[in-house]
């Protein structure tokens, strides 16, 4: 008896309820809102609207749903943390760049004779030609990486 007492209960604590509200406009020009229809007399403008609850908490549907919304979200959420890392990394790299080409600005201006390796192991002295040069790669370096 009392499962089938228990039983009864769920059935129709599952069902889903709909209300039939009136929505109507009375002599004074106000709104009203109510489950019952209006007065014959009292109705300028009647409208029938059809609201449904919500949907039963306990439903195995949503709750799947909920888990696939969970699951999908997470997967978001990484996917911005990576993306806010290799923003990080990136941000990293651009600074390291932005260092070294103020370095070799300030060592190509401030060095009145300044030597570099030629690649074949001998020095080569920097003439003003190159020097000019390489400060206008440093200045563009510069403009690229330090913002």
């Amino acid at each position: 008896m009392r499962i089938f007492v228990l039983t009864v209960i769920i059935l129709l604590m599952s069902i889903s309820a709909n209300a039939q509200i009136y929505k109507w406009v009375d002599k004074n020009g106000k709104t009203q809102y109510t489950d019952q229809p209006p007065p014959p007399d009292a109705a300028q403008d009647e409208q029938r609207l059809n609201i449904k609850s919500a949907p039963v908490a306990g439903n195995q549907n949503n709750s799947r749903n909920l888990s696939d919304d969970r699951e999908e979200f997470d997967k978001r959420r990484q996917l911005r943390r990576e993306e806010e890392t290799k923003q990080q990394g990136k941000s990293e790299e651009n600074k390291k760049k932005c260092i070294d080409a103020q370095t070799q600005l300030r060592m190509y201006t401030d060095s009145p004779r300044l030597t570099i390796p030629d690649g074949a192991g001998g020095m080569l002295y920097v003439d003003d030609d190159l020097r000019q040069r390489k400060i206008a790669d440093a200045n563009k370096t510069i403009a690229t990486y330090c913002k």
